[in-house]
């Protein structure tokens, strides 16, 4: 799955330039109930600005309020470590920028490097949730040993018993021993009746 396919794309976004005011951009969070914006000159990402950024400067440096809000520009307190990706690589890259440093979105950039977007936690969970069928159809976890053709097996005894196949999700659950457990949902009228074949064929249901 590429990155451009779960993007929100700028034209969606609500962003500010490097030279907004940091009132401007506090009003713009807070209409918006923003906890940060992506900061855009023309058509290229420079960073974020984040209201805990904003307050954390306010009371450590004793910044004088009314001068803060007016006559400092979203480029003093900009984030510039917010990680960009390009529009067509795996979203699996992005997930692993996330996680590994904890901000709030991804910038994504065409081959050009412009800005065309944000790729966000919800963005991510809420097409993984779609791509594994969660809430959809009928559950069955099944503990296998990690041998191969174990899925093919699986498989064939679902279709076999009329079932049709939403998503196969292999887990592996730090065992000692080789053994995956694998997740299956699918729309079936004959879950019991499969319960009691994919036992009989040597599976676990768990």
């Amino acid at each position: 799955m590429l990155v451009k396919t779960i993007i929100l794309p700028k034209k969606d976004l609500i962003t500010v330039t490097s030279d907004t005011t940091i009132g401007r951009a506090l009003e713009i969070m807070d209409q918006n109930k923003f906890l940060s914006i992506p900061v855009v000159d023309g058509e290229y990402f420079k960073g974020s600005i984040a209201q805990d950024i904003i307050y954390k400067f306010y009371f450590e440096k004793g910044a004088d309020k009314k001068s803060l809000l007016e006559d400092f520009s979203v480029s003093h307190l900009l984030t510039k470590s917010i990680p960009k990706i390009n529009l067509y690589e795996e979203v699996e890259k992005a997930v692993g920028l996330l996680e590994e440093t904890h901000v709030s979105f991804v910038a994504v950039v065409d081959e050009f490097d412009k800005f065309v977007g944000i790729l966000t936690h919800h963005a991510v969970f809420e097409q993984y949730t779609n791509v594994f069928g969660l809430n959809k159809g009928e559950r069955m976890a099944v503990t296998a040993y990690d041998v191969p053709g174990q899925i093919s097996r699986l498989s064939k005894i679902l279709t076999e018993n009329q079932a049709d196949i939403i998503s196969f999700v292999v887990i592996d659950p730090k065992s000692v021993t080789d053994v995956r457990e694998i997740v299956v949902r699918m729309k079936t009228k004959n879950l019991e009746i499969i319960k009691e074949k994919v036992k009989a064929a040597g599976f676990k249901v768990v």
